[in-house]
């Protein structure tokens, strides 16, 4: 069978490689990102970076977490007159996927968002290629992998669910993996989102769609997140948090080369209808997923044990060890071990179930 590996066409990385935007082509920028970004400086200094390259920029910050269809049509509302042909995505997942939905709009203004995105089945309308701009994803969090994928999540309060919108079209033209960027990154969401790279690499090396393509970065990712994610969010290990920064944009290569699996269908579902982050879903349903996958994962999954410490040949040892392993990491950046430790009320949850199988 024929293939192809799909990645951003360029991918730029390392310490103070934000700069690279001085050599971005083009003659107007709009730089999407959030109030995050603004107060920390990182904004102002990629406006700066393009100015100095020579390119007019005009920046929205008003990307609320989870962002919305509404704030998208806000943006291209309030700049139907600027008319940028750089797009420049900068933040965390939902900032980047904020920018991948508006170059849809921007670029195909025919298009509804009720007939490109994914809620209820296939779509009704087919991306067609972009040719206006050129997109540019810089991550300030270590783990969604948008900055990599062809994936795009964005809100819709009216409904009120998560409404992902899968394309080959939307894997941004360059990502700039950074982690000066990420370095300021609160605690809380180093742990949310790193636990949330930990999953895509998972889930992506045990997809049926695989490949020897996607396995060595899925493998080389769990590595890394294993052994460097509990340094990185305890000791604020500044050469930890380096190393996950990059796990997750290989973690987003592998899954966006193979696919994701039940537990992100769980926490994309679960986090929709009760506000919890992405990762945060995800973390929780992980070692349940597992567990649920292993009848016919049984194998994979020992390999990846053996890639994090497994040292013997019993299945359903390192199965075990597998989620132990996993749980000590979850303990260790305090992540809560159940839905309903993360604040979801039992009865709550029972009385949603028909909607969430419903939706999945």
């Amino acid at each position: 069978m024929v293939r192809t590996f799909r990645s951003p066409r360029d991918i730029i990385w390392g310490r103070g490689s934000l700069g690279h935007l001085e050599k971005i082509p083009g003659k107007k920028a709009m730089v999407i990102t959030d109030p995050v970004m603004t107060a920390l400086g990182t904004a102002a200094r990629a406006e700066a970076h393009l100015q100095k390259g020579g390119l007019a920029v005009r920046v929205f910050d008003q990307i609320e977490p989870e962002a919305s269809i509404q704030t998208v049509m806000k943006i291209l509302a309030e700049n139907e007159d600027f008319q940028p042909d750089v797009l420049v995505g900068l933040g965390g997942g939902s900032v980047i996927d904020a920018s991948k939905a508006f170059r849809v709009f921007y670029e195909h203004p025919h298009l509804r968002f009720e007939d490109v995105h994914a809620l209820y089945g296939p779509p009704k309308a087919a991306l067609p290629p972009f040719g206006k701009t050129l997109h540019v994803a810089i991550s300030s969090t270590s783990g969604t992998g948008s900055d990599a994928s062809h994936v795009c999540i964005v809100t819709d309060p009216a409904i009120p669910a998560k409404c992902p919108i899968v394309s080959l079209e939307l894997k941004p033209d360059m990502a700039i993996v950074d982690p000066d960027v990420a370095d300021s990154m609160p605690r809380a969401v180093l742990a949310d989102t790193g636990l949330d790279a930990l999953t895509h690499a998972i889930e992506s090396y045990v997809s049926g769609l695989a490949n020897d393509f996607s396995r060595g970065l899925s493998l080389e990712s769990i590595r890394l997140l294993m052994a460097h994610l509990p340094p990185a969010y305890r000791e604020n290990d500044r050469a930890a948090k380096e190393h996950i920064h990059y796990a997750a944009t290989m973690a987003g290569l592998a899954f966006s080369n193979s696919a994701n699996g039940i537990c992100h269908t769980i926490a994309t579902k679960v986090g929709g209808v009760f506000k919890l982050t992405h990762g945060r879903g995800n973390a929780i349903a992980l070692p349940y997923a597992i567990k649920y996958n292993s009848p016919v994962a049984g194998g994979l999954f020992t390999a990846v044990s053996r890639a994090i410490g497994y040292n013997g040949d019993d299945p359903g040892e390192a199965l075990d060890y597998l989620i132990d392993r996993i749980v000590q990491v979850q303990k260790q950046c305090d992540m809560p071990v159940s839905y309903q430790a993360a604040g979801i009320d039992k009865g709550a949850y029972a009385a949603k179930t028909g909607e969430l199988v419903q939706s999945s």
